[in-house]
């Protein structure tokens, strides 16, 4: 009895395929990259420009984290302007430089503020340059000014804030910025 082989033979040379089937195959990839290209942003642009930006939520959990995007701020302070006055009432941001890509972000330090006198409302990251990977931009920090009283908000600026990887030396110096906040009518 002359048993059939159940393995497959080798062949001794490729199998030609059509130019139909190439094409159709090419279009099957250009249709799935495109589909991806579109998939990566979220579905949301990312605010660019100024201030007055649309906000959009972010879930980290460092400082730049917010549950709630934003209404454009009346006013906006920076690392060089830390003493904040407004009225009750009042939306502001804090504006630092950032750059979460390259690993550093902007975390709230103890204390923590007084919430009977500031509310913290939201977030906006604005990249300076869209196009480029790990390109620094800036973090607004939005507030509301809810009763008259004082405050601060400390913010510290680290390399991999909060995980067991981060670092304070003298390649990753630690900055800190804290915010005097009086509202007052």
């Amino acid at each position: 009895m002359h048993r059939r082989s159940t393995c497959p033979r080798p062949r001794s040379r490729p199998r030609a395929r059509s130019p139909r089937s190439a094409v159709t195959g090419a279009l099957l990839l250009a249709l799935a990259l495109s589909g991806c290209a579109g998939a990566q942003g979220g579905g949301e642009p990312r605010p660019s420009g100024s201030p007055s930006a649309s906000a959009s939520a972010s879930s980290s959990a460092s400082a730049s984290a917010s549950p709630t995007p934003s209404a454009t701020p009346d006013q906006v302070f920076d690392r060089k302007h830390t003493d904040v006055e407004v009225a009750p009432g009042e939306a502001f941001a804090l504006r630092l430089p950032a750059n979460p890509s390259a690993g550093y972000d902007w975390v709230l330090d103890d204390p923590e503020p007084d919430s009977a006198v500031v509310r913290r409302t939201g977030e906006r990251d604005v990249l300076a340059d869209t196009e480029r990977m790990g390109a620094p931009g800036t973090l607004y920090l939005d507030h509301r000014a809810v009763a008259e009283g004082r405050t601060q908000v400390k913010l510290r600026h680290c390399f991999r804030c909060g995980t067991d990887y981060e670092k304070v030396d003298e390649d990753h110096p630690e900055k800190t910025v804290t915010f005097h906040i009086t509202v007052r009518k």
